[in-house]
C-alpha cells in the first residue's frame, strides 16, 4: 500500500510540475508577445474586422470623404485616455505637417471642456484662440474633429477638410446621449 501512494504521489507531482512548465511557458509567451506588439497588431486586426468599436462608421466616414476630396489619410495612430475618451490621428499625404486629430470623448461636456483646455477656446466651441488660422476644429456632440498645420504651406487643406468635417458631422448620428 505504500508502495501504491508512493507512486501516486509521484505521478501526481510529475503532472503538476508539467502543468505548471505549460503555464510558466504560455505567460512567457504571451509577454514576449506584447513586448514585440504581435497582441496589439492581433487586437487591431480582430477590431478592424468586427467592426466592434462605436467610432468605426466614424472614422470609415471620415476616410471616405477625405478620399473623395483626393486626400489620403495615413499614419493612423490612437490613444486612450484615463477618463474614456479616444483619440485618433492621421497624417494628410504622408506628410506630418498636415494632420488630422479624432478626438471622441464620453459626453459632450467632457468634449467642451477638453477641448477648451487643448486649444484656448473656453467654450470649447469651433474657434482657435492659440492655434490662429492654422487649425480648423468642428464639432457635434461628444466628438470634436481638428485639422492643424504647420511650415511653410500652412492651411494648405483647410477649406477641404472643413467641408469634409461639415459633411461627415452632418451624417452623424448624436451619441453624447446615455
Amino acid at each position: 500500500m505504500r508502495l501504491w501512494t508512493a507512486g501516486l504521489s509521484a505521478v501526481l507531482a510529475l503532472s503538476l510540475a508539467a502543468g505548471c512548465g505549460d503555464g510558466a511557458r504560455n505567460m512567457a509567451r504571451d509577454e514576449l508577445n506584447k513586448y514585440n506588439m504581435k497582441s496589439y497588431n492581433e487586437g487591431n486586426a480582430r477590431q478592424l474586422s468586427r467592426g466592434a468599436t462605436l467610432n468605426t462608421a466614424l472614422l470609415q466616414a471620415l476616410k471616405a470623404e477625405c478620399a473623395n476630396r483626393g486626400i489620403r489619410l495615413t499614419h493612423e495612430t490612437y490613444a486612450e485616455g484615463l477618463d474614456g475618451n479616444i483619440s485618433y490621428s492621421y497624417f494628410i499625404n504622408g506628410d506630418a505637417r498636415h494632420f488630422l486629430l479624432v478626438h471622441v470623448y464620453p459626453s459632450e461636456s467632457d468634449r467642451v471642456r477638453e477641448i477648451g483646455e487643448m486649444y484656448g477656446a473656453g467654450d470649447g466651441r469651433a474657434k482657435a484662440a492659440a492655434a490662429n488660422e492654422a487649425s480648423v476644429i468642428a464639432q457635434k456632440g461628444n466628438t470634436a474633429l481638428v485639422y492643424a498645420s504647420s511650415g511653410i504651406q500652412k492651411s494648405k487643406y483647410s477649406e477641404d477638410v472643413k467641408s469634409v468635417f461639415h459633411s461627415v458631422l452632418s451624417g452623424m448620428n448624436d451619441r453624447s446621449a446615455p
